[in-house]
C-alpha cells in the first residue's frame, strides 16, 4: 500500500520533507477531481491526503469514494496552512475511527463520565 497526497505546493513540500514520495501538486483545486478519482481506483493506494480546498470543492466525489464497499483508500483531509480560522463540522479523524470500528466512541461533555467521589 502506498500513501499519496493531492495538495497545494506548500503542503506537498512539507509532506516530502516528512518522507512522502508520491505528492501530486494541485495548482487549481477545481481540476483535482479527475486525479482524485484516478488515485482512488488504483489498487495500490491505501491513503490519500488532500487539503481542505480540494475537499470542499469535491465533497460529493469524496463521499462517494468513502461510501463504497472498499476499505481502501482512506481519504484524510488536512487544513491548509493559510487558513487562520478553525473550521467546524465533521472531524475526519473521528469519522475514520467510526468507520473502522463501527461505533462512535466520542461522547458529549460530561456524558458517560462517572462522578468523582
Amino acid at each position: 500500500m502506498k500513501i499519496v497526497s493531492l495538495t497545494n505546493p506548500q503542503i506537498a513540500m512539507g509532506l516530502r520533507l516528512g518522507g512522502l514520495k508520491e505528492c501530486y501538486i494541485i495548482s487549481d483545486p477545481d481540476e483535482a477531481g479527475e486525479k482524485l478519482l484516478e488515485l482512488s481506483k488504483d489498487s495500490e493506494t491505501g491513503i490519500i491526503i488532500i487539503d481542505d480546498d480540494i475537499a470542499r470543492l469535491h465533497h460529493k466525489l469524496i463521499d462517494n469514494i468513502r461510501s463504497s464497499k472498499k476499505t481502501f483508500p482512506i481519504i484524510v483531509e488536512i487544513q491548509s496552512s493559510d487558513k487562520k480560522e478553525i473550521t467546524e463540522g465533521v472531524d475526519p479523524l473521528k469519522d475514520l475511527i467510526k468507520r473502522a470500528i463501527g461505533v462512535d466512541i466520542s461522547s458529549d461533555k460530561g456524558e458517560g463520565i462517572p462522578p468523582k467521589i
